[in-house]
């Protein structure tokens, strides 16, 4: 089960570092002209608004606590069990690698061994 977390904590690291990329390039290219508050697509693609911002921020966001959970799960860490399975859920939308970490952290982590080593007490009552 060790090897398990350990893989899936990689596979986290690595998807947020690239989310992390994606993140600075799109800032690099869309905001060179006045930093963040020129990021706005409308000056390029007319008609969809303010969408710039409102993709880049959770892509921020989710890169940061991807590679947290990515640590955490590293480490075997009990608080990055529940950042996981709140990011699987996200990642399963995302085809085909987020799925594939999605249902693999599902499938490791809601486990009995999973449950065991990284979810709270509460969910080993079961």
């Amino acid at each position: 089960m060790k090897i398990w977390l350990r893989i899936l904590g990689g596979a986290y690291i690595l998807v947020g570092s690239l989310n992390s990329f994606a993140f600075l390039f799109i800032l690099g290219v869309y905001g060179g002209k006045g930093g963040v508050e020129a990021i706005r697509v409308e000056e390029y693609v007319p008609g969809i608004g303010h969408l710039g911002g409102w993709v880049l921020y959770p892509l921020l966001g989710l890169s940061i606590a991807g590679i947290l959970a990515g640590v955490g799960l590293l480490k075997l860490r009990v608080w990055c069990g529940r950042l996981a399975l709140l990011l699987s859920v996200g990642n399963l939308l995302i085809l085909p690698f987020g799925t594939i970490i999605g249902l693999l952290t599902i499938l490791t982590l809601l486990s009995k061994q999973g449950r065991a080593s990284l979810l709270p007490a509460a969910w080993n009552r079961r």
